[in-house]
């Protein structure tokens, strides 16, 4: 069974650092990561967050701008950079949500991958979550994120 299944819904927003939007922050880990999920309303530009590697998972389809590089990326895609790139978001498909994941450079990493509630549920009936590592699972309606964070040594 999973060992913390997380809703955004329960959390109350906050404006973004840059003021461009809100964010429901979910994890903030003394071990060297946060994980949030962001309302996307507009186009905008990320804040900087220099030291930190980024992982960003849009539930809708987007475009983002990665140190001027343009590059489309499907819904439930996750896509890594560092948080002193230059990143812009456009939404394509107009208003969504993203998971963020937040990590520590040097300290730990971190992934995100979106499974189908379905398939989340039928997995987690028969235990095939990981005995040695319990996951945290992000609950965003037809589709769960996985959140993987490994320390470094």
């Amino acid at each position: 069974m999973p060992s913390r299944v997380l809703s955004p819904d329960a959390v109350e927003p906050v404006a973004w650092r840059n003021g461009a939007g809100a964010t429901r922050q979910l994890v903030d880990d003394p071990g060297g990561w946060r994980l949030s999920v962001a309302d996307l309303e507009v186009d905008a530009a990320f804040s900087d967050f220099t030291g930190l590697d980024r992982v960003f998972l849009p539930l809708v389809d987007v475009v983002l701008s990665i140190d001027g590089e343009r590059r489309a990326v499907a819904r439930g895609t996750a896509v890594e950079f560092r948080g002193e790139a230059k990143v812009a978001v456009e939404l394509v498909a107009g208003p969504g949500r993203a998971v963020n994941l937040m990590t520590v450079r040097g300290r730990c990493s971190g992934g995100l991958a979106a499974i189908p509630r379905s398939e989340w549920e039928e997995q987690t009936a028969r235990s095939e979550w990981d005995e040695g590592q319990p996951g945290v699972f992000v609950d965003l309606g037809e589709v769960v994120v996985e959140v993987r964070i490994s320390y470094s040594t």
